[in-house]
């Protein structure tokens, strides 16, 4: 009935690495008081960084998102869940990546996933047109990330 003991008791769980217990005393703990909007995300990141992929981290990173909204945590939960999905979540993926880029065009990660994204999508018309237009817009020289990208992409 203690929200703070069920956090507790999660936080030495996933000390010793048992995800499910840990998940069940964090999701026990979000029950009894929800207002605890950094656990809400705790458990997103959990559950994605353990690849479980049965509709319970897909429930917690969009319970997350309506509470954090355009921040860059969500965007990466959301990135590792349709990565999990293979072929199936490109065209997902893509979507996300898009409207990520629309709302920070100049986030070097973002555009170095999109690059990424179409190369290994053999799309390498895109990616090239992709890396010009960065260039053009952005002050991404200064990112060896980036610059790396760049010629990664060009050597394909």
């Amino acid at each position: 009935r203690d929200p703070k003991a069920h956090r507790f008791l999660g936080q030495i769980y996933e000390a010793e690495d048992n995800i499910e217990k840990a998940f069940g005393c964090y999701k026990r703990s979000v029950e009894l008081n929800p207002t605890q909007k950094d656990l809400v995300l705790k458990i997103a990141e959990l559950l994605c960084n353990n690849d479980i992929t049965d509709g319970r981290a897909k429930y917690w990173v969009d319970r997350a998102a309506k509470l954090f909204p355009g921040s860059p945590a969500i965007y990466r939960l959301k990135e590792q869940l349709l990565d999990c999905k293979g072929e199936d979540g490109w065209n997902q993926l893509f979507d996300l990546i898009q409207a990520e880029l629309y709302a920070r065009p100049d986030d070097i990660y973002i555009n170095i996933r999109l690059v990424a994204l179409y190369r290994s999508n053999n799309r390498l018309k895109d990616a090239v047109l992709h890396c010009q237009e960065a260039e053009k817009k952005i002050p991404l020289q200064s990112s060896l990330e980036w610059c790396s990208c760049v010629v990664e992409t060009f050597e394909v």
